[in-house]
Parts: C-alpha cells; sequence; structure tokens
C-alpha cells in the first residue's frame, strides 16, 4: 500500500534520533549564495536612487529555498523587485499599519532569536562523546522492532465494522482483502503489506499494529488520513541497529537539539516569567 507509506521513508534511525530534534530548523544549513567572493559593499543596482550592494544581496539570498538554483542575474533581479514592492509600500504608509507593525516586531524578534541560537551552536559544536551518548540512548539503547501486517481498507466505519464481524464469524482475511480493499495494490496480495517499521507508516496505523498480538485481527475499525482499515498482524521481529559509524553523521543535529535546549533552560532559570 503505497500511500500508507510515508514518502519520507524515515529509517529506523530517524524514527529513534529525532524525538529530541525539535529545532533543527532554526540552524539549517544556508543555502548556496549567488554573491561569489565579491566586494560586499560593491553596488550592483540601484533603485530610485537607493543603492543595493552584495552584502543586502547575501542577505537576501539567505531567504532562498534551498532546492532553488537561481543565477546571480536572476538573485539580483529578484532583489530589485523586492526593493520596487518595498519602496512602493512605504509610499502607501503601510509602514503606519498596525498590523504590519506587529509584524515587523515579530519579524524581528525571530531573526535576533536565531542569530543568539547560531552563535550559541557556533561556539559548542557536537562532540564525539555526545554524539555516543545520543547513540546509545537514542539508537543502540532503544529496542527497535518491525511488522508484518495485511490490512483491508473501506470508505467508512460501518463497513469496516461489518468485515469485523464476518471475520468474527470465520471469514477469511485474504479473501475479503481481495474483493473489499480500496488500497487494490495490496489488496491482490490478500491485503499483504509484507516488513515495514512504525515510522513508515501513518501513526494511527503502526499503533493498532504495534497493539495486536501475533495473528489477531483489530476488533475495532482503524481510522487514518485514507480510511478506515482492519489490520490483522502477521508476524514481529526485532531489528539490529545500525552502527555507529553508520549514522554518526546524522547524529550532529540531535546534539545540537540538545544543546539549544539546555540554552533554553539556563535562559528561563534566571528569567522572570508570569504566564496569564
Amino acid at each position: 500500500m503505497n500511500n500508507l507509506r510515508f514518502a519520507s521513508q524515515l529509517t529506523l534511525l530517524t524514527a529513534a534520533a529525532l524525538m529530541v530534534a525539535n529545532a533543527s530548523s532554526v540552524h539549517a544549513a544556508e543555502p548556496a549564495s549567488p554573491v561569489g567572493q565579491n566586494n560586499p559593499n560593491q553596488v550592483i543596482a540601484t533603485v530610485n536612487g537607493t543603492s543595493l550592494t552584495n552584502l543586502d544581496l547575501a542577505a537576501f539570498a539567505r531567504s532562498f529555498n534551498p532546492q532553488q538554483q537561481l543565477s546571480r542575474q536572476d538573485a539580483v533581479q529578484s532583489l530589485v523587485d523586492r526593493e520596487l514592492l518595498y519602496q512602493d509600500a512605504l509610499a502607501k504608509g503601510m509602514d503606519k499599519n498596525p498590523i504590519v507593525i506587529t509584524e515587523l516586531h515579530n519579524q524581528k524578534r525571530t531573526v535576533l532569536s536565531n542569530a543568539a541560537v547560531n552563535e550559541m551552536l557556533r561556539g559548542k559544536p557536537a562532540t564525539e562523546a555526545e554524539k555516543r551518548k545520543v547513540y546509545q540512548e537514542k539508537v543502540a539503547g532503544q529496542e527497535l522492532k518491525e511488522f508484518k501486517a495485511r490490512h483491508i481498507l473501506v470508505d467508512s466505519e460501518t463497513e469496516a465494522k461489518e468485515l469485523i464481524a464476518q471475520l468474527d464469524k470465520g471469514g477469511d482475511f485474504s479473501a475479503l482483502a481481495k474483493s473489499k480493499s480500496k488500497d487494490r495494490a495490496s489488496a491482490e496480495r490478500g491485503g499483504d503489506l509484507g516488513w515495514f517499521n512504525p515510522a513508515q507508516m501513518v501513526p494511527a496505523f503502526s499503533q493498532a499494529a504495534a497493539a495486536l498480538e501475533k495473528g489477531k485481527y483489530s476488533k475495532k475499525p482503524v481510522q487514518s488520513q485514507f480510511g478506515w482499515h482492519v489490520v490483522l498482524l502477521d508476524d514481529v521481529r526485532k531489528v539490529t541497529p545500525p552502527s555507529y559509524d553508520d549514522v554518526k553523521d546524522r547524529l550532529d543535529d540531535v546534539v545540537q537539539s540538545q544543546h539549544i535546549s539546555q540554552y533554553l533552560e539556563t535562559l528561563r532559570s534566571k528569567a522572570k516569567i508570569e504566564m496569564k
């Protein structure tokens, strides 16, 4: 069942290690800049008398999507277009709009908050000892499992309950899957989804499979964004975690997220905070 599996096909490592990676976007890698090695103060364009420099272009480039591959010419044109819109907004007094003022204050706080985090991280890189500790706690120390399951997918809870009633009377799961399941890819195999780890499936489905005993089917319909499932668990097996060398390069973000959490905890301990 292709649509039941997440497109990202999360690895076992990701399932274990990303439990604490809540702030990686703060220090995500910056996209390649179209500025090159030019003089940062060099004027590259003027718009109604306002000079735009390589430094302006470099700052602007940091807002690009990392997947964008803009030429320098396209990047400069985008910078000029933004300046035109900015000047037009000022001419219309939009900088006096209360909503715009609030948004500008919010953006300022976001930029400075990210700067504070990035400054802290530059002085505190992930050490080998920290990465090995995360590996032991979040990867090697986890009891990882894979499941082999079948399912029947229908459009309504009523249909799913009718299928469960038929199974309770001795109905054949594979035959029902072949005739009733709207997931035709798995239906041709009697509903068989093969082996999967929980992170590969939508949460509701994974939780239902993990709660079953081997050979048992769900007594209540399982709802997901794809419809209503009846799940049968065929088998369970333990999975050997990946080696440290295989995943160490991916542990930096987890350690850095821990550094961010510790940094925030220190700030909270020094601050006077009143929740209202």
